[in-house]
């Protein structure tokens, strides 16, 4: 550790595990993201589904001193197959991380960002209700973290009206930024697409060789949204 360290989380809200992976390289591109275990902190036993090891696996970037921020910068985000399991049963206070996290990252993707279908059953049951916004395990995990939360947004419309269906549908609070980015870049072969959620190793091959990639003036400025945003809630009495 280099002082003053501290830790960023970075978790999906569409459904896409690779993005967390792809925000991280987009950051910081070496060196290569990689997977990191920690230890269950409490005393009581950890989740079922973390008994086994004891651990969660992560994947982890260091990414040194970046220009808006004054620290040395860690990313962490959950590995794709345990997300779930992890984000129903246990907070971050419960698992021994190095750094301080201060603040966390959701990202969404347009093309995975679907609202309920309109002839869907729950839809159907509950349809002489008053229409209700969009949950999201995710993001209600990450609101539930009581710490500053900024949402990236990739490939929506950057229009007002866009930026507020997408706030309405998701029930955003005005004081969680919400940053409007340009689509992944995918320069997979044909053939190749369609695979990149099947094994790690093709997860790997991926983003080591940039064939889907993040924009990474984006990722930064989205970074440089969530330091204004801990130091307004620093402020804030």
């Amino acid at each position: 550790m280099h002082g003053h360290d501290v830790g960023v989380w970075v978790c999906e809200g569409s459904g896409l595990g690779l993005s967390p992976v792809l925000f991280m390289q987009a950051v910081c591109p070496y060196p290569l993201p990689h997977p990191l275990l920690v230890k269950w902190k409490p005393a009581a036993a950890p989740p079922r589904a973390f008994q086994k090891s004891g651990a969660l696996p992560l994947v982890y970037s260091e990414c040194g001193r970046l220009p808006s921020w004054p620290y040395h910068l860690h990313l962490f985000a959950p590995q794709a197959p345990i997300v779930q399991a992890f984000e129903q049963e246990s907070s971050l206070q419960d698992w021994s991380i190095a750094v301080p996290v201060i603040g966390i990252v959701v990202i969404f993707d347009q093309q995975y960002d679907r609202p309920p279908s309109a002839l869907s059953l729950s839809q159907l049951l509950s349809r002489s209700k008053s229409p209700q916004p969009h949950t999201n395990r995710s993001l209600d995990w990450a609101r539930g973290q009581h710490l500053p939360v900024v949402v990236a947004a990739l490939d929506y419309d950057d229009t007002s009206d866009s930026l507020r269906e997408f706030r309405g549908r998701h029930n955003l609070e005005a004081d969680i930024p919400v940053l409007l980015g340009p689509a992944l870049a995918d320069n997979r072969r044909r053939g190749e697409q369609g695979q990149s959620g099947q094994s790690s190793d093709t997860v790997s091959s991926v983003f080591r060789r940039r064939q889907v990639a993040l924009d990474g003036e984006y990722a930064r400025a989205v970074l440089g949204a969530l330091f204004r945003q801990v130091e307004r809630e620093r402020h804030t009495p």
